[in-house]
């Protein structure tokens, strides 16, 4: 049988599950962070922040490397799959939903690599994958039919990671269009984890339901534009030793905890962070903060704060040269603790702490 005769004969039952998935993610991600809201204002609001005031079982080296066991998959024939629109540009309905993760372990060393897959279909995935570098996964819009819903994902392990390039390597990867959301798994899953990757691209994605939406660690280069993250615990967490990230238009809300946060020297040792970007985005509804920034020469330009528990914009005691300039502030303000910070230009003016 042919990969499209199977893709053909597959019950329509796996999509309505995946939709049932989709409409109740938001609310299981909410009741797995509830036990552990005190403990995360405690964090938020202490200063200065150390390594062992994260969150109980957070573990940035295994939610950096987890990488799922593919070694059983079935290596791709030297010719290529049959039934596939071009060799280097193919849907995921021809290939098969149960056949994602095993294609894509595989897809590096065959003619079908260095391509782009676009996931046409609603899919339920019951294990981490992976890219290759070179490689572009695309869905058909971040609210169409390219929908990869994530289950029974294990303790650390992200939903979608890139390929580690490290040390010296080029990823030229770009995740587009395509909305990633978490129907069930174990603690601290990762929505897209970029850690080791160097120049990435992600436009136009939607990420939910996880305890991070977009995590990296000795990642290079990230550029994040049109996208939304929201329903996450932390939506975006940039961990050591990455640098120049851009954040672009985006919209990032009803965080549990943080939006976005950037870590720093308090935060334990290791090389940390610098050159860091969020201009023209929308800040909305996270339970205790917009942001926390803790590294060196983070700018934050032109976005919209509102709304956002305790801060809008949190620089901790580690953060250098942060700049904050003409934001729109509509309930929000700056808690400023760090060395050499500009704050000005805003709207109100009185956002900054010494306005």
């Amino acid at each position: 049988m042919s990969i499209t005769s199977r893709i053909l004969s597959r019950p329509i039952a796996v999509r309505a599950a995946v939709l049932v998935a989709c409409a109740s993610v938001v609310a299981s991600a909410a009741y797995r962070w509830s036990d552990d809201l005190v403990e995360g204002i405690a964090h938020a609001q202490t200063a200065p922040q150390t390594s062992t005031d994260m969150l109980t079982g957070f573990d940035a080296d295994a939610m950096a490397t987890f990488v799922a066991d593919t070694t059983s998959c079935p290596a791709i024939p030297a010719s290529g799959l049959s039934g596939l629109f071009k060799e280097r540009f193919y849907f995921l309905s021809e290939i098969g939903c149960e056949n994602l993760p095993c294609f894509l372990a595989k897809v590096k060393n065959s003619v079908h690599a260095n391509a782009t897959l676009i996931v046409d279909e609603q899919c339920t995935v019951h294990q981490p994958i992976q890219i290759p570098a070179r490689f572009t996964l695309a869905g058909v819009g971040p609210a169409g039919q390219g929908v990869l819903a994530f289950e029974d994902l294990p303790d650390h392990a992200p939903a979608l990671s890139v390929e580690s390039v490290l040390p010296s390597g080029v990823s030229e990867n770009v995740i587009r269009d395509l909305w990633i959301v978490r129907a069930s798994g174990g603690t601290w899953n990762t929505g897209i984890n970029v850690s080791g990757g160097n120049i990435v691209r992600l436009e136009n994605v939607r990420v939910s339901g996880f305890a991070v939406g977009l995590f990296g660690k000795s990642a290079y280069s990230v550029v994040v534009e049109g996208s939304t993250f929201y329903g996450n615990a932390f939506n975006v967490m940039i961990h050591r030793d990455a640098n120049h990230w851009r954040f672009r238009d985006n919209t990032l809300g009803l965080a549990t905890f943080y939006s976005v946060k950037v870590f720093g020297p308090s935060d334990g040792p290791g090389t940390w962070n610098n050159d860091h970007l969020f201009s023209g985005n929308r800040f909305e509804g996270s339970l205790v903060g917009a942001m926390m920034l803790g590294s060196y020469a983070t700018i934050v330009e032109n976005n919209r704060f509102e709304s956002n528990g305790y801060n809008g914009v949190y620089i901790t005691g580690s953060a250098t040269e942060t700049r904050v300039h003409s934001n729109v502030f509509s309930t929000d303000v700056v808690n400023d603790q760090g060395q050499g910070t500009r704050c000005d230009l805003n709207i109100p003016n009185s956002a900054c702490p010494d306005n």
